[in-house]
């Protein structure tokens, strides 16, 4: 019997299920999307300094990465006949879902600031908006932490698992540019403050009633997205599927040996937080507005061209995930890496030196943005198929290792020292905007002045950064043995592990019951005792 398992050490899950079970990324992001417009729902919505958001979010954020391994261990622990990562689901939605309609519908517009100036926040806003951000915070950690958990419970197919990965890649990807391009295209237009163009065109800025309208079109698609979800997850939803080689308990201790003895799972935190923060930063409204309205002219029109720009660079999704189950996620990680780093210092180039307001109309510099934007997207999506799958693979790696099956803690882990560098992201981002004139009540809005310093760092953040985000990878791939080979073995090895711990229960149970034997042995009388009696 063990052998038998030891051939057929891969489990998989069907297609369809896959694809609704992945659905999880759309949950998260269209709350994500709306979240990322917090420096301006705080600027205008709560009376609070664009600096002071930035900082806010931060220390938000950290809060976040604290709450990731007291949830994931709960988690853990948590045993129902009916599962618990729909369970956990349902309860992470509604306190987004509560959260974010407190923040745009209730709330918003009722402070101001406290000086004429507009330059002092208002401190009832901001503590209404952090006691909300909270609630939101926990939400999204129950959603992230079943999100994570989801590949390893579906499949351990080495070839499967990257397509799980696409699923991913494409959900995170299409439902924030569905959501963004409702509200830019059609929610910004309608709610926002029209301002005159020199060139004729019509740009708008941010309002309360943008938000409050958006927030509509985030719950109703994330609630759509968690039903799909808790469907496709429901034959999978199992606590036999959660269980470990060794049967023991989870405790805070486990996560400790986790980082201290975890070699590989430090080695990949290096490389995905990395991107990851220089990533968000880049995403931050902030700095979208100032490449997209500032520099190129036109919110609108960079944001469809943007848009369109990511649809044709989903197919790299797909070239990534097969990559990576033919050559493995280490070595798809490393070769893309470069090839990013190279196509991001092009990019760097255009934002300096683009002709002001040029998304204006069409002509070359409009149509090489669109390139240079579906080459990044396109390139992204090949090394996030690969590290989405990786992180797959440390999990199993730590079954390996400890015997213990510890998929929510090992994305704890990560996310809680992932949130703690990315979030430095909100406030790094309008710090940085501050040294060309951003502060106070002051943010980057459609008519602003144009300037070299706007160029440079606009061009830091949005292409600089990731570079050395992607150099850090390439360093920390260097000593990271999980490759194609290395994991092929892992899961004979889980195999052949889990094959003798049902032997060795057999045997208990076998032997348990051997001294009642004994005993009913005993109490017959022997061959010898009947002889006797004979005579």
């Amino acid at each position: 019997m063990a052998e038998n398992v030891q051939q057929s050490p891969y489990r998989k899950a069907k297609t369809w299920h896959i694809a609704l079970s992945s659905m999880t990324g759309v949950v998260q992001m269209a709350f994500y999307v709306l979240l990322g417009y917090a420096a301006y729902i705080g600027n205008l919505g709560y009376a609070i300094a664009t600096g002071v958001v930035g900082i806010l979010i931060t220390l938000s954020r950290v809060f976040d990465s604290v709450t990731d391994p007291i949830i994931a261990i709960f988690i853990e622990k948590f045993k129902s006949r009916f599962g618990k990562m729909r369970f956990f689901l349902i309860i992470g939605w509604l306190c987004m879902a509560i959260a974010t309609t407190l923040l745009c519908n209730v709330f918003a517009g009722h402070f101001s600031f406290s000086d004429e100036a507009q330059t002092l926040s208002s401190p009832a806003g901001i503590a209404v908006f952090i006691a909300i951000y909270v609630l939101y915070i926990i939400g999204y950690t129950f959603v992230s932490c079943i999100g994570n958990m989801t590949g390893n419970i579906l499949t351990n197919d080495p070839k499967q698992r990257p397509m799980l990965g696409v699923w991913q890649v494409i959900y995170s990807y299409l439902s924030p540019m569905i959501i963004s391009m409702v509200i830019i295209v059609a929610i910004l237009p309608k709610f926002g403050v029209p301002i005159a163009l020199p060139d004729g065109g019509t740009d708008y800025q941010w309002t309360n009633e943008v938000f409050f309208y958006s927030n509509f079109i985030v719950v109703g698609v994330s609630f759509l997205a968690l039903v799909a979800v808790c469907i496709g997850l429901a034959p999978y939803d199992k606590m036999e599927n959660f269980e470990s080689i060794n049967k023991t308990k989870v405790s805070f201790k486990d996560m400790w040996l986790l980082i201290k003895d975890n070699k590989e799972l430090g080695r990949y935190i290096i490389a995905a937080s990395s991107d990851k923060l220089a990533q968000t930063i880049g995403s931050q409204s902030v700095i979208t507005t100032l490449l997209f309205s500032v520099i190129l002219g036109s919110m609108v029109g960079s944001s469809i061209i943007s848009i369109i720009a990511m649809l044709p660079s989903i197919i790299f999704a797909f070239i990534g995930a097969k990559l990576a189950g033919k050559q493995g996620n280490k070595k798809v990680m490393i070769f893309w890496s470069w090839i990013c780093i190279a196509w991001n210092v092009l990019f760097s180039l255009f934002i300096l030196f683009v002709p002001e307001k040029s998304a204006g109309s069409f002509g070359f510099p409009l149509i090489l943005f669109f390139l240079l934007m579906l080459g990044n997207n396109a390139l992204k999506m090949v090394v996030s198929s690969a590290t989405g799958a990786m992180r797959m693979d440390i999990v199993d790696y730590e079954l390996e290792r400890s015997g213990k099956y510890l998929p929510a803690t090992v994305a704890a882990v990560y996310s809680f020292i992932d949130k703690l560098i990315s979030s430095l992201a909100p406030m790094l981002a309008t710090l940085l905007i501050g040294i060309v004139g951003y502060t106070g009540s002051k943010i980057p809005q459609a008519g602003d002045e144009l300037t070299w310093g706007i160029r440079i760092i606009t061009a830091v953040l949005y292409c600089g950064l990731p570079i050395i985000g992607w150099l850090l990878t390439e360093w920390s791939m260097i000593k990271f043995s999980l490759t194609k080979e290395r994991m092929e073995d892992i899961q004979k090895n889980i195999a052949a592990q889990k094959a003798l711990e049902i032997e060795k229960d057999n045997g208990e149970v076998l032997g348990a019951e051997k001294p009642v034997d004994e005993k009913d042995q005993s109490e017959k009388p022997s061959q010898e005792d009947n002889n006797d009696s004979s005579k």
